[in-house]
């Protein structure tokens, strides 16, 4: 089963901007698309390989969706989901942090300066302190496996207050049930 909805830029006053972002993203989700098909045929073809019955396979369920974050007429950010059920679960983000005036994609250099690095660094481990001294369950790595810096590309989206939110997938920083922190 397939389910994708796919986001688009219009309206932006920037015909070449939509055209180049739009056909980036149908690319993007063609291409994991295909990839989930491919994947789904080559599960099913060796489970009856194997002995399966055509009743008894349970199919594949794939998506894709997206959720704006931002969009002052200036600056638009959305993240871009693709997800794969069958005996477990997948998911995987793509964030975007476009510059409607000028078509280019904002970076978190951009949005807080050449000190960038330092200044997110300081707000995660501000961030983590507080979400383990909030909740319980949540828990981060430490030590050798903890967070050490943000990357060059650092995923990152801009929240509803216009501040850039750094964002790091299952695993990277915390364990797997605590999903992208």
């Amino acid at each position: 089963y397939i389910h994708v909805e796919i986001p688009a830029l219009s309206d932006t006053g920037n015909d070449e901007l939509e055209r180049r972002v739009n056909y980036e993203i149908a690319l993007q989700i063609d291409s994991v698309v295909d990839a989930a098909k491919e994947r789904a045929r080559e599960y099913y073809e060796a489970f009856i390989a194997t002995g399966g019955k055509k009743e008894e396979f349970h199919p594949f369920e794939f998506g894709v969706d997206y959720e704006v974050k931002w969009n002052n007429g200036k600056w638009v950010s959305f993240v871009i989901t693709e997800y794969e059920t069958h005996a477990s679960f997948y998911s995987e983000a793509y964030y975007y942090n476009i510059d409607l005036e000028t078509g280019k994609e904002l970076t978190l250099a951009n949005l807080l300066g050449e000190d960038y690095i330092e200044i997110v660094n300081k707000a995660v481990r501000e961030g983590i302190a507080a979400r383990e001294a909030e909740d319980p369950d949540a828990v981060f790595f430490h030590d050798e496996l903890g967070f050490k810096t943000i990357g060059a590309d650092q995923s990152f989206y801009i929240n509803e207050n216009g501040n850039p939110v750094a964002v790091f997938e299952k695993y990277d920083i915390a364990p797997g049930y605590m999903g992208a922190v």
